[in-house]
């Protein structure tokens, strides 16, 4: 049986219109705006205690790579940012020392520059004490990795097929086959914690005084007088002064045994006046000096030496 060309154009025109709706409602976008990856070390590596591991990650983030989080056991490890600041796809290079031996869960989060995190990529390593043998990583081997793209076209499976027969005509079976995108990882969140500053408090140092006072000057009685017979003798100098004050004054007293000879007749001090009862002795020449002392325990110089005499009578 023949078909009227008109009808047999009808089919046709059916048969595009089902494959272009068809078609059309295969597309589908699907963003995946945060992504990482942990290229080493692998899923059951074993580490050496004692080496520092060098975890490399590639990361995407399609507003651009802020920060990069290594965690180690669910606790923050360490943060880096891109070298390349905006940069939306990079490798990343995170230094982890073990502390001891055991099983260690390693993940890796991506901030991207809005402040959104992605799934974190996960692997668990064994560090031992036990000398191993040193894991080569051949980089040749190693799959091109390159960043995932926004949008995918899966044509939807289990559609039915549409099979049309037409006289003289051959038989036109459409048949179209899609893959699913995998299932959502449920979403995992990073660990968060509160960074701790110490503040430093500073002093300044008070500045030590060590400049001595000035030197008092004896003047009484006046040098090379000599008095009368009697059992004391007022010493008098004359008061200085000094920026934190005077503690007090030192006397030494000495008299002549012989001619040019000196022997030790009494040292006094502290004295907080500005003078000193001694006793003296009938016909002996005496001779004396005082000094200063400021509130910072610093030592003026002694004065000059002054020398007197008590007659017999």
């Amino acid at each position: 049986m023949k078909l009227h060309p008109n009808l047999l154009k009808i089919f046709f025109v059916m048969i595009l219109t089902i494959m272009t709706g068809t078609l059309s409602s295969c597309v589908r976008e699907t963003t995946a705006p945060l992504r990482v990856w942990i290229d080493y070390p692998r899923e059951g590596s074993v580490i050496s205690l004692g080496e520092t591991v060098t975890v490399m990650s590639h990361v995407y983030a399609r507003e651009g790579v802020a920060d990069v989080i290594l965690a180690v056991n669910g606790e923050a490890y360490r943060r880096d940012a891109p070298l390349e600041a905006g940069i939306n796809f990079t490798e990343i290079n995170q230094e982890w020392l073990p502390a001891e031996a055991g099983v260690y869960t390693l993940q890796v989060w991506v901030y991207d520059t809005s402040g959104e995190s992605s799934n974190p990529a996960t692997v668990s390593v064994s560090v031992t004490d036990e000398v191993i043998a040193e894991e080569v990583i051949d980089a040749a081997a190693e799959e091109p990795i390159t960043p995932p793209t926004e949008t995918f076209t899966p044509v939807v499976s289990d559609t039915p097929t549409l099979t049309l027969v037409i006289s003289d005509t051959p038989t036109l079976t459409p048949t179209f086959t899609a893959t699913l995108p995998p299932t959502d990882t449920p979403t995992l969140h990073p660990p968060t914690y509160t960074p701790t500053f110490t503040p430093t408090a500073s002093a300044t140092p008070v500045p030590v005084d060590t400049t001595p006072p000035p030197a008092p000057v004896p003047v009484v009685p006046a040098d090379g007088l000599v008095v009368s017979c009697r059992a004391s003798q007022t010493l008098a100098w004359t008061p200085v002064t000094d920026p934190i004050g005077i503690n007090g004054y030192y006397v030494e007293l000495e008299k002549e045994i012989t001619a040019g000879s000196w022997q030790n007749a009494g040292a006094w001090g502290p004295i907080s006046g500005k003078q000193l009862d001694v006793p003296v002795d009938c016909g002996i020449r005496y001779r004396w000096v005082v000094r200063a002392e400021d509130g910072a325990g610093n030592f003026s110089d002694w004065s000059s030496i002054s020398h007197f005499g008590v007659n017999l009578d």
